[in-house]
């Protein structure tokens, strides 16, 4: 076996390794729509802004339809020039009607971002596998010829 069609198997691990990003992703994904699908929409208020390096996120606190106040911490934490959330700021959330504490800003990027990213880098994992695999089996072919 040549050394071209050993090194073209890291093309396969890598194709295997994205499938098993983007097949994560998808998983975030099944959970934002089980939210969306069960979720209940209402008002919070942004009460705290913290902050992690460059990185700034909201703490909400919101009241469910059974009188209880929920606070949550945005998953999605947004570098200092792009951050637009104020204390005292009215945002929309989305909890889970089974679950209160499972709770979201009910914006786009607040909600996808996680599937997004994910969903998208296994897939370029999977390219650059396909890629990989691709040049290298081309390689053995020609070698062959010669």
């Amino acid at each position: 076996m040549s050394a071209y069609r050993r090194v073209s198997y890291v093309g396969v691990v890598l194709f295997i390794l994205g499938g098993g990003v983007a097949i994560y992703g998808f998983t975030f994904w099944q959970k934002t729509q089980n939210l969306k699908k069960n979720g209940i929409r209402t008002k919070g208020t942004v009460y705290e802004i913290g902050s992690k390096a460059i990185y700034r996120f909201p703490f909400v606190k919101f009241t469910t339809k059974k009188d209880e106040e929920i606070r949550f911490r945005s998953k999605l934490e947004v570098n200092v020039d792009l951050f637009n959330y104020k204390i005292g700021q009215e945002v929309d959330v989305i909890y889970h009607k089974y679950n209160p504490h499972n709770a979201r800003i009910d914006k786009f990027w607040e909600n996808n971002m996680a599937e997004l990213y994910l969903t998208l880098l296994g897939v370029i994992i999977m390219f650059v596998g396909l890629m990989v695999r691709w040049f290298f089996i081309r390689k053995v072919r020609r070698q062959a010829r010669y």
